[in-house]
């Protein structure tokens, strides 16, 4: 349900940016979704019961968007952002150290901590069994006071015990520090997606808006995964960088070190 719910939300932010305000029929909504009609009633009333839509009835009723509600008043893409963060993808760093290095203000908000059974994803991420104990942290990185990005850690319990209990705002130096764990490489797969109600609102953003979508699994110095990483950017705030090096071989001259990435619209 909360995916119907967040793809009509979508449909309402592209809607209201052509200066729309009534919603298609029912019939063609659940075409145009690929649901039943009965899932979308669902979802269209649990839109009604928060106030974002309301039913009219006559000649120039429908499903009508509330303009007025708070969901929809976020603030949009803004092509002439204040400040640009540049991320870069040949490094290995961590938020607060990237932002320091380019005189931009860098906070964390911790949202969410656990430590629970891992699921199949995460352990064949992790190189784990099935079940194994991980940390999960989900925290807001603001920049100049913006939200820039949320991100959800994963990591395996038995590398960093007591992690939950400490500080959560700057990882990667603590776990070099406290818990002799040097990140020596990392694979980033970055796609762009479209926030969600709920990543939008986090974000301070219009539902739909571009996102970098970065799912990074870390290693250490002997080769073992100890991070996985779900990352979404803000895409207005935020410039991906990368430096690839020259060398010749027998088949002429190769570019070394690009990143993989693609480019899929969800």
């Amino acid at each position: 349900m909360d995916v119907i719910v967040d793809r009509l939300l979508m449909l309402m932010a592209e809607l209201r940016d052509r200066g729309e305000s009534r919603l298609p029929s029912e019939r063609d909504l659940a075409s145009q979704l690929g649901v039943a009609r009965g899932t979308l009633r669902k979802a269209l009333e649990r839109l009604q019961d928060e106030g974002i839509v309301e039913r009219r009835v006559g000649r120039n009723g429908g499903i009508m968007i509330r303009q007025e509600h708070p969901v929809m008043q976020l603030e949009g893409l803004n092509p002439h952002a204040p400040f640009k963060v540049q991320r870069q993808l040949h490094r290995i760093q961590g938020v607060p150290a990237l932002l320091s290095g380019q005189g931009i203000e860098s906070a964390t908000r911790v949202l969410k901590t656990e430590e629970r059974g891992a699921n199949n994803l995460e352990a064949t991420k992790l190189g784990l069994t099935a079940g194994s104990r991980v940390l999960v942290i989900l925290r807001l990185r603001l920049a100049n006071s913006e939200p820039l990005s949320l991100e959800q850690m994963t990591l395996p319990a038995a590398r960093f015990p007591g992690l939950l209990d400490r500080s959560l705002n700057s990882l990667y130096e603590m776990f070099e520090r406290d818990y002799d764990v040097t990140l020596a490489s990392v694979d980033e797969d970055i796609n762009i997606s479209r926030a969600s109600a709920s990543v939008a609102q986090l974000l301070k953003i219009t539902i739909g808006t571009p996102l970098f979508d970065i799912e990074r699994v870390s290693r250490d110095e002997a080769g073992v995964p100890v991070e996985l990483s779900h990352d979404l950017f803000n895409a207005t705030l935020t410039t991906l960088t990368h430096t690839a090096g020259r060398s010749v071989d027998d088949a002429g001259l190769n570019l070394h070190g690009e990143p993989h990435v693609s480019a899929q619209l969800h």
